[in-house]
């Protein structure tokens, strides 16, 4: 639906690859919601280690 490469979306769920802000904008419209939702939900699953 993001028009992502199957492979490469894979990668950026595995936290292998960091999308580039375009990709994030893409994938969120895909997905229906915001971007600033996608990000914040991103940063609740991240472990703590990793938050700002």
């Amino acid at each position: 639906m993001a028009s992502v490469e199957r492979s490469h979306m894979g990668k950026i769920e595995r936290g292998e690859h960091v999308p580039t802000l375009a990709l994030a904008l893409k994938i969120a419209k895909a997905l229906g919601v915001s971007a600033s939702d996608l990000v914040r939900e991103t940063e609740r699953a991240l472990p703590k280690t990793y938050r700002a």
